[in-house]
C-alpha cells in the first residue's frame, strides 16, 4: 500500500503545479501537484511539509486537507492520494529540486482546467478552490 500527499499551493487564484520528469514511470510530462510517498510510520503532516521542502523548497506551515482520491482501477482503495489545500507558505518563490520534475509554474483556472494533469480527479478537486477567486 503507497499513500500519497499532494499539495495545492494557491496564490492570488493560481495553483502550482510541476511538470513530471520524461523518466518517470507513472505519468511521464503531465503536470502533476506538488507531493510524493509516505514513508512507513510518518504522519501525512510531516509527510507533506518534507515533500514540498524537497521538491520545491517550500515550507507550508498551514495546511487543510480538501479530499481523499483514489485511482479508478484502485478498487480495493489502497493508494490513497490525500489532497491538502496550502495557501500560506514560508521559504519564498518556488524553485524546482530534484530530478523527479522538468519545470513547475503558476497556473490561473483557465489554464489549470486545459491542462494535461498527471491524475485527471485533481481538476474536480482543485477547481472550487480557484473558482473563489473569479
Amino acid at each position: 500500500m503507497a499513500e500519497i500527499i499532494c499539495a495545492a499551493f494557491i496564490d492570488n487564484g493560481r495553483v502550482l503545479l510541476v511538470r513530471r520528469a520524461a523518466h518517470r514511470k507513472w505519468s511521464a510530462n503531465k503536470w502533476d501537484l506538488v507531493g510524493g510517498h509516505v514513508e512507513k510510520e510518518e504522519g501525512l503532516d510531516v509527510a507533506l511539509v518534507r515533500e514540498c521542502q524537497e521538491e520545491v523548497g517550500l515550507t507550508p506551515p498551514a495546511f487543510d486537507h480538501v479530499a481523499t482520491l483514489y485511482e479508478d482501477d484502485d478498487r480495493k482503495k489502497r493508494s490513497p492520494f490525500h489532497i491538502f489545500r496550502v495557501p500560506l507558505w514560508d521559504g519564498g518563490t518556488a524553485q524546482l529540486l530534484g530530478h523527479e520534475h522538468s519545470e513547475l509554474g503558476w497556473f490561473a483556472i483557465d489554464d489549470f482546467l486545459e491542462t494535461e494533469l498527471a491524475f485527471e480527479a485533481y481538476r474536480d478537486v482543485v477547481r472550487p478552490l480557484l473558482e473563489v477567486y473569479r
